[in-house]
């Protein structure tokens, strides 16, 4: 089967194209809700939805956890910090 090169993103360890892997999981309701908002919201495929809350977690967990960030959300309501667990 032909591979959409669009889907195909590069190995930062290889530099090499790394091909899609197709997984399946078990996801909560909440899960599941939070895919349907972005479909909705931004008019994207599951796939797509998925691929982009997992890139948002991937940013957060890394400036959090690996590089000892502070994240702050700021709002109307004031100022929030992220806290990962």
């Amino acid at each position: 089967m032909p591979v959409n090169r669009a889907d195909v993103e590069e190995d930062p360890q290889s530099g090499l194209a790394a091909e899609p892997r197709r997984i399946n999981v078990a996801i909560s309701p909440d899960t599941v809700r939070a895919l349907e908002l972005v479909i909705e919201l931004e008019g994207v495929t599951l796939t797509e939805a998925l691929r982009r809350l997992v890139g948002y977690g991937d940013f957060v967990y890394r400036a959090v956890r690996e590089r000892g960030e502070q994240l702050l959300l700021t709002g109307t309501d004031g100022t929030r910090e992220v806290v990962v667990l």
